[in-house]
């Protein structure tokens, strides 16, 4: 089965959360996501989502991560490969529970990240609330698609 046909058989809300979710989830690597929480100043550190990714995923192959809060971090950085996988895995009908536990998954990690923030004294800025809002988004068409079955018509 080709994946134009696959994405034919998607219910048209569903395609459009992925689709709007996932732009906002990469736009987000563009924008400032954290600084630190000391008072703002001109020599403040302000990372870049694409910045604290790299961090999140190289923290993730140190043994040393596993032993300190930077085990809050690693998880942070699975989101993007969980968030790309869910995309992936969506596409086919067989797949549902799997993503269902990615979901769940990712929210967790998502979870993992604020603590993280708050043990750090770390702020959120706009590129980690879009980052966050787009992978919702991209989720949300979990539960979308949920209802739809559920129902047995469209909603579109």
């Amino acid at each position: 089965m080709s994946v134009g046909s696959l994405l034919a058989a998607r219910p048209r809300l569903v395609l459009i959360c992925h689709l709007v979710g996932l732009c906002i989830f990469v736009a987000a690597f563009f924008l400032p996501a954290v600084r630190d929480g000391e008072p703002v100043t001109s020599s403040s550190n302000i990372f870049k989502g694409w910045q604290c990714a790299n961090v999140a995923l190289s923290a993730t192959f140190q043994l040393d991560t596993y032993k300190s809060s930077g085990f809050l971090v690693a998880l942070s950085g699975l989101i993007n490969p969980m968030i790309l996988l869910y995309l992936g895995l969506n596409l086919a009908p067989k797949f549902r529970k799997a993503c269902r536990f990615l979901a769940l998954a990712i929210v967790l990690c998502m979870a993992a990240t604020w603590t993280y923030f708050a043990i750090e004294h770390l702020v959120p800025m706009v590129g980690h609330f879009m980052w966050i809002a787009g992978a919702l988004l991209i989720l949300a068409a979990e539960v979308v698609g949920r209802e739809q079955r559920s129902s047995g018509g469209m909603l579109v």
